[in-house]
């Protein structure tokens, strides 16, 4: 490690270098930024449907999600209280869908 004054040597400066890199956290253990386990619906209310859908959706939940909720945010989308919007909230928590 580095200490004020010296930079770091050998191990430690590689280890610093490669999680500076490739982003790797900088605590072992420490938890990712975004998890796999995070595609819950309800978690997630400030994304856009169309890129939580990319994430954590098949594919096949384009053919019958409403086409005028991919650019909204999952929160619009949970309170809107249209019958399409109640559609699409329905169809981004059901598990047939789930990768």
């Amino acid at each position: 490690m580095a200490v004020i004054g010296k930079p770091a040597r050998g191990a430690a400066a590689f280890v610093l270098a490669c999680s500076v890199l490739f982003g790797a956290p900088a605590v072992a253990g420490a938890v990712p930024a975004r998890p796999a386990d995070a595609c819950v619906a309800g978690e997630n209310l400030g994304e856009v449907a169309n890129n939580f859908i990319s994430r954590c959706r098949k594919g096949s939940i384009r053919q019958v999600f409403p086409g005028e909720h991919f650019g909204d945010t999952l929160g619009f989308i949970r309170g809107c209280g249209l019958r399409s919007c109640n559609t699409a909230w329905k169809l981004l928590n059901d598990n047939r869908f789930k990768k």
